[in-house]
Formats: C-alpha cells, structure tokens, sequence
C-alpha cells in the first residue's frame, strides 16, 4: 500500500511533487508508528524532556541493534530522511519505499552527498544516522563514525542524539522472533555547532559526542535493566527441560521478585559466590543485571547444577559448582549469598559456614543470609509451610536427615557482633519469617528496589 501510494504521491504526481513527498513521509510516520505499537508483547516508552518537536533541522544520532531502530526513528516526525545501508536500500521488499522517502544509501559516501541532503534540509527535513554504521549483537555500543559529525559540520546542523534501549534484546541481529521486552527512546538535548564543551571540528566532536553517548546510554541501560528485565531470557533457558521445573521457575521468580532485593544488595562488580544456589534462578538474573559480577554458584544437588550448567544463556563469568558448602575451598569474595540454606544444617554447622562466610568477605564486602527468623512466633508457622511444599509436596529441595534447623535473628547479630561486623535486617515479609541479614564492615547499603 505505501508503494501504490509512494507512486501517486510522489512519482506521478501532476501538481505538488513536493506536497506529495510530505504526505507520503506523514503516511509512512503513521506506518512505522503502527508497526511499533501493534507488537502488544513489547512495552513501549519515549521521553523527551526538552520537548523536541524537530521544528529545526538537526542530524539526529541514534545507537543501531536491531531492525526495529529503523522504524523507531521513522516513526518519530515525517520530515525525517533516514540514511541506510546498501541492503535496506535495495531490499525487495521495502526498497521502493525507501527510495521513494529519499531515504539515502550511506554506501554512496558522505561526501559525494552533501549537496542533495542540503537542499532536503532546506525544506525543513532532519538528518537520521546510525553513526555505527551496522547493527551491534553486544550489548555495548560500537565505535562511532565520523559520518554523522562531518555532516553536521558542512550543513551548520545540531546534533540530536536519540538512545534506543531494548530493541536488540526484543529483535536480535540475525533473529526474526520477536520476544517480549521493553523498548524504550530518549531524546537527549541538542548540541549545537558552535558548543565548545564538545571540541572544535568534526574529528574531535566525533571522540567528545560519543564518549557522552556512550555514557548516557550505560546510565539508561543500568537504569532499565533490573533483574525482571531478563524475564523472558530466564524462562527460555529451561524451556524443554520439563514441565514441572518450568512452572516452578515461573511461580518462584515471579514470587521472588525476580530477586530484585539481592540485586540492590550485591556489588555490580566483583567476585561473587551463591551458596546453595539451586538451579541458579537467581545466580542468571544477578549475572545478566551486571555482567561485570563474576559469579560462582554451588549446590550439593548434582541434578539441580546439571541443569543449570546446561543453560544456552550461560555466560563466562557464571560458573555453576556440585559441591558440599560444608567442604568447598573458599576464596575471597565482595558478597557471598545464602538465601535459604543454613536452616538444611545442624546448628554447629550454620555456625562454622558462617564464620568461614564472614572472613572469606574482601574488605567493604557483605554477607546477606536471608532465613527465616525463628523469633517470629506466628509468622514462622508460614515459613514452616513453604518448606513443606518444597520438600515433602513437590521434592525440589531435599531434607536433610537432622531435619529442618531455623535460626534465631538474635544468633546472626551475635555471631556477627563478635566478628566487629555490622548486622542490618532488612525485607520483612507479611506472610512469613524470612528476612534477609546483611553482615558487612560498613553499615551503609543500597536499599533500592527492596
């Protein structure tokens, strides 16, 4: 349809070639905006805080992950011209329409096409650029070319820079599934030709622009990429692994939070060690949160550790460990988690790991136990109850033969006392004892997200 209409409006048009071209770029913002926002499994989200209403030309910059930022960007205003790739340009199926919105192939150089992208920037239109000139599969960004700023420097343009954050995790480079996520756009403000902070000449601009890019982009990605970002990416890695788990996995991280608490509470970067780890829901989404979290993960459960080990999304920094956290050698470590393990040991035994836990930790390190705190009468009949389930109703964690040995908040603080650490409790439930315990050398913690 945008093909017939590209051929009224624009090549066979009698009376306003030029009218026509707008109609037929309004038709096509119109288009792209549908496609976006048709994909009900995909949250979308734009913020433009300085109100940016392309009224003046600008050479707009935006990271490039994934086919999607095609049509995020056209969507965004009809006097857009979208510079491409040879293949975009030519492709059977869409190519008419590109051509036909002058959009422009960035295989023809830069330089040999300043004086027709003047002239469409005369008639009120906005450059697009993908100054990375293809689509990253990383989650970083690429090297910026100079394109876009030797552009801007010829024509006397602004420079807009637009993140797009979540397209590639939605559309991968290379994947035609469309998954569920969240894409979101932000427009940043302007940056004018004659704005020294930026440097002097296209060369120098190009360095300066995309460090700030670059920095504004991590601060976007740390900011929406929370554990129960990932969601999707956890349940696909036990897909086929049986029913049974696969419900368990999506009742428990839902329950869980997505584990958003030990997230705010672990160190975004550093050695990190999961004491009885399970089948390393949470040890994933901790990973994926900051990659720069080098996690090894353990579990007395031989199965439970086969099968996370086995997970297509494993990453290098995440190694999953079959041992007994009684007899494995510790190093040093800046947080060491036990979220629902000491109460599976005798009491001599939860003193002992403790201890080893407390001098195994890096200065400024923590150790978060949560467990639920036998002190709590009436609520810890319900702590009591989920074991139950887990253990004698559904078998995903095995009973020790001693039985089940909770522990006492007042032990933690003492034990922790008579190491000189500080002992903060935190993520009381309403339902049941558990609380998390946080044992470090300082008593100031990130309480976001709990």
């Amino acid at each position: 349809l945008l093909s017939i209409a590209g051929l009224v409006l624009v090549r066979i048009n009698p009376f306003s070639r030029e009218g026509g071209k707008l109609i037929y770029h309004s038709l096509l913002s119109v288009y792209t905006r549908s496609v976006i926002y048709i994909m009900g499994n995909v949250k979308k989200s734009v913020s433009n805080p300085s109100g940016e209403d392309f009224s003046r030309p600008a050479v707009v910059i935006c990271n490039h992950q994934s086919f999607l930022d095609i049509l995020l960007a056209a969507m965004l205003h009809p006097r857009l011209i979208l510079l491409t790739n040879k293949w975009v340009w030519r492709s059977p199926v869409f190519g008419a329409v590109v051509r036909m919105a002058d959009y422009y192939p960035i295989a023809q150089g830069i330089e040999n096409s300043i004086d027709l992208l003047a002239r469409r920037v005369r008639q009120g239109y906005s450059i697009v650029v993908f100054p990375e000139g293809t689509r990253s599969t990383s989650p970083g960004l690429l090297r910026f070319h100079k394109g876009a700023f030797y552009l801007a420097e010829k024509l006397n343009l602004d420079i807009l820079p637009i993140l797009i954050h979540g397209s590639g995790h939605t559309m991968t480079k290379g994947d035609f599934f469309l998954k569920d996520g969240h894409i979101s756009m932000e427009l940043l403000p302007r940056i004018s030709p004659g704005d020294a902070h930026y440097g002097e000449g296209y060369v120098q601009r190009t360095k300066t622009i995309s460090r700030y890019f670059k920095a504004e982009y991590l601060r976007l990605s740390m900011q929406r990429e929370q554990p129960a970002y990932f969601r999707q990416d956890l349940i696909y890695n036990y897909l086929y692994k049986g029913p049974v788990l696969e419900w368990y996995l999506r009742i428990k991280s839902r329950l869980e939070r997505y584990y958003q608490a030990f997230h705010a509470l672990v160190p975004m970067q550093g050695k990190v060690l999961d004491l009885g780890c399970g089948y390393g829901f949470m040890a994933f989404l901790l990973n994926w949160s900051s990659p720069q979290r080098e996690i090894m993960a353990v579990d007395y459960d031989e199965e439970k550790i086969e099968v996370a080990s086995h997970c297509f999304g494993k990453p290098v920094t995440l190694q999953f460990v079959h041992s007994d956290v009684m007899s494995i050698e510790f190093g040093t470590y800046d947080a060491i988690i036990m979220a629902d393990l000491l109460h599976y040991l005798d009491p001599e035994s939860q003193r002992i790991l403790m201890e080893k836990c407390i001098t195994s930790l890096r200065p400024g390190g923590r150790l978060i136990i949560r467990e639920g705190n036998a002190d709590f009468l009436q609520k810890h009949a319900g702590t009591r109850l989920t074991e139950f389930f887990s253990t004698r109703l559904t078998g995903f964690n095995r009973r020790a033969k001693t039985g089940l040995h909770f522990l006492s908040g007042r032990t933690i603080r003492e034990l922790a006392a008579g190491h000189g650490m500080a002992c903060q409790e935190m993520g009381h439930s309403t339902i049941t004892s558990n609380m998390i315990f946080v044992i470090s050398h300082t008593q100031t913690y990130a309480h976001a997200g709990i």
